[in-house]
C-alpha cells in the first residue's frame, strides 16, 4: 500500500511550524539559563579577556548574518507571499531564513553558558544570554 500523499505546505502551517520551532529555542534558552544560575563554575581563573573579545566579535558577525539572513530570504518571501499565498518556494524561503535566524540567536546564548563555565563574570555571560534572547524575541516569526 503507497504512503498517503504528504499535504502541501500553506502559510499558515509553516507558521505554525515556525512559531513552535521558536518557542522551542526560548524554551531551551531560560532552561541554559536556570543552568547557569543552579550549576556553579568549576574554575577559579577568569577567561582572558581576548577570549571575551573575540566572542563578542563573532557574536556581531551572527547578528549581522541573522539580519541578512532575514532581509535576504524572509522579506522577498513575504513579497511573494502576499501576492500568492500558498507559494513553495517563498514558503521554504521564509522558513529558511527564520530557522537560521534562530539558530544563530541560540548560538549567543550558548556562548554565555560557554562563559560561565569558562568563569566569567555576570556581566560577560548575561550580555550574551540577554542579546541572543532579545534577538529571538525581535525576531518572532510574524505573519507575512
Amino acid at each position: 500500500m503507497p504512503a498517503p500523499a504528504k499535504a502541501a505546505p500553506t502559510t499558515k502551517s509553516t507558521l505554525r511550524f515556525l512559531r513552535v520551532m521558536h518557542g522551542a529555542l526560548l524554551v531551551s534558552m531560560l532552561l541554559y539559563a536556570l543552568i547557569i544560575w543552579v550549576v556553579p563554575s568549576t574554575t577559579p581563573d577568569k577567561p582572558p579577556l581576548v577570549e571575551i573579545e573575540a566572542l563578542i566579535l563573532i557574536g556581531v558577525v551572527l547578528i549581522g548574518a541573522g539580519i541578512w539572513l532575514r532581509k535576504k530570504n524572509i522579506d522577498s518571501a513575504f513579497e511573494t507571499l502576499r501576492t500568492k499565498p500558498n507559494d513553495p518556494e517563498a514558503l521554504q524561503s521564509w522558513r529558511q531564513g527564520a530557522t537560521l535566524s534562530a539558530v544563530l540567536a541560540e548560538v549567543l546564548v550558548l556562548f554565555s553558558v560557554a562563559i560561565h563555565f569558562m568563569g566569567g563574570n555576570r556581566v560577560e555571560v548575561g550580555g550574551f544570554w540577554i542579546a541572543g534572547a532579545a534577538a529571538m524575541l525581535v525576531w518572532w516569526p510574524q505573519q507575512p
